[in-house]
């Protein structure tokens, strides 16, 4: 971050630290987002073995998770490894929870939800440790993560964009390179480092850490782990907070967003805002429900700096009409917006939980338009897990998720807006390359299914994924060429991986076949091999 968005957020890390002294005692590490260790106690949730709020605000507190779970009768057990305890108010110094992660593509690059990685074609490998200071309520969490690609050749869609190398996303402006430049590289990022504070139910905190909002798991679609952490300062909940009539959890944002070395470089210096929040509410006469929301917003920074006002954008008005000026007398807003709405309902007594996000990506006009046309840049996810099975020696998990950013008929009236594209910030809703959002992309479809084993010795899972692509942009490259309705860009994800506790290690394996149809929509069917492999020390 640079000039004036820079020194508000130092300002708040200032007064982060100032906090330091008058706040009683609190762990505040996080639970690092996509963790085995996150995914199972969402299991235990459902099993009713753990309680641990609504996996709607994320990361959960390490502190939190430690308090979730009573026992170790449970097919982990004692395998459930969540740091150190200690007593609270001890000063605790701990290196550890180091580990290796590796993938190869064979054909083309492929993955997703993997924070800073990616996976390019050939070989990736990622090594990171922890270390981490803890006195009283502050947490100070390095987390370094070094990453080598071998980012082999393979066949590009033609850019025919002014002004973008011939690695940017070919469809329209945006910063999602198909390839990371012309030869291997390696990268260094900051991974989950942070410093936090946490008092009583509230922590505030700076850092690199990936977030994640609403109940998807695959494809959340305003905030996910799918890219690498922005530095950002927040204030958030670090548990459920008791109102009386139900329990709160919620995040505020602001930080700053960075541009790839890929894409239009007239304005690789020029900053990006970020803000977002996001609020859950689950009510105590309704029991494992939860409802909530998220707003976020980007912009370019002018050069004289942001106003303060822009650090409040997630209280703006949500009608269009509101953003009528003299100067803007349509209502555009130079600022990309993206809003939903979610809920989620577990039931522990047999082991079900269903979820939904609802989204939009362009304000309605006012309260009129919204009822004509609700659908008008909508996105969805729906989600489900059934717990099949839960002894104490083991778990077997069933679960499903359907999402769809493509956009709706109604841009034959009125304009498309395209999910993580925008007109004005032409970088996108991205960080570095990578998409802050959905895995499944602008315009994207996905629907998925998968079979989750726990077991003492780990776990094991199986899926099937189908994933359209780019949809938004086909049916404009078709109304330009005369495409057939055959062209769609449509893959077919085949896998499974594996996890094995052994002594202080975690050890993990999984394989995914891909069968893609019209790669760029006038490329053949290929197929790919994505392999990885891991290997983590958690003393």
């Amino acid at each position: 971050m640079k000039g004036h968005v820079s020194s508000r957020i130092g300002t708040l890390l200032v007064v982060q630290l100032w906090a330091i002294a008058l706040a009683p005692p609190l762990r505040a590490q996080s639970l690092r987002v996509g963790d085995p260790e996150e995914t199972y106690l969402r299991v235990l949730q459902l099993s009713g073995a753990a309680r641990l709020g609504s996996f709607t605000v994320r990361p959960v507190s390490l502190e939190a998770a430690r308090g979730a779970v009573a026992s170790d009768e449970h097919p982990w057990g004692p395998n459930l490894r969540l740091g150190p305890t200690g007593s609270r108010g001890d000063f605790a110094w701990t290196v550890g929870d180091s580990r290796m992660r590796s993938w190869a593509n064979s054909r083309h690059p492929q993955g997703g939800n993997d924070g800073a990685v990616w996976q390019g074609k050939g070989a990736t490998i990622a090594l990171e440790t922890t270390a981490s200071l803890e006195w009283r309520g502050l947490s100070v969490t390095l987390n370094p993560l070094v990453m080598h690609n071998q980012n082999g050749a393979f066949d590009l869609a033609p850019v025919d964009i002014a002004g973008l190398p011939q690695y940017a996303y070919p469809w329209r402006r945006m910063d999602y390179p198909q390839r990371f430049g012309p030869e291997a590289y390696t990268t260094f990022d900051l991974g989950q480092s942070q410093i936090a504070f946490d008092w009583r139910g509230g922590r505030i905190s700076f850092g690199n850490e990936n977030l994640s909002w609403g109940p998807g798991i695959q494809n959340a679609i305003v905030m996910s782990a799918n890219g690498p952490g922005f530095l950002h300062a927040a204030l958030s909940s670090n548990r459920p907070l008791d109102i009386g009539i139900g329990t709160l959890e919620g995040q505020w944002v602001w930080g700053g967003l960075e541009q790839s070395d890929y894409f239009d470089p007239s304005l690789a210096d020029v900053d990006r805002f970020f803000t977002g929040i996001v609020l859950t509410y689950s009510p105590s006469f309704l029991e494992g429900l939860s409802l909530g929301g998220t707003r976020a917003f980007q912009e370019l920074v002018p050069e004289g700096g942001l106003d303060a006002s822009e650090y409040l954008l997630v209280f703006q008005g949500l009608a269009k009409e509101s953003q009528v000026s003299a100067a803007t007398p349509t209502g555009q807003d130079e600022r990309d917006q993206l809003v939903s709405v979610f809920a989620r309902w577990a039931f522990p007594e047999v082991g079900f939980e269903g979820y939904v996000e609802w989204a939009r990506t362009d304000h309605a006009w006012d309260l009129q338009d919204f009822i004509l046309e609700p659908e008008h840049s909508q996105g969805y996810t729906l989600g489900f897990q059934k717990v099949t099975s839960f002894t104490l020696r083991r778990a077997f998990v069933l679960r499903g998720e359907l999402t769809h950013l493509e956009s709706a008929p109604t841009f034959q009236l009125r304009p498309r807006p395209t999910y993580y594209q925008h007109s004005v910030v032409t970088q996108g809703y991205t960080h570095r390359g990578q998409i802050l959002g959905a895995r499944v992309g602008p315009g994207g479809n996905a629907q998925s299914l998968g079979f989750d084993w726990y077991d003492g010795w780990g776990s094991a899972s199986l899926f099937a994924r189908r994933q359209v692509h780019d949809n938004d942009a086909f049916w404009v490259w078709a109304e330009d060429t005369g495409a057939s309705f055959d062209q769609h860009n449509v893959s077919l994800d085949f896998g499974a991986d594996a996890l094995f506790f052994v002594g202080d290690f975690q050890l993990g394996a999984g394989l995914t076949f891909t069968h893609e149809m019209s790669r760029y929509f006038f490329g053949p069917n290929v197929n790919n091999w994505n392999g990885r492999a891991s290997a983590r020390w958690r003393p």
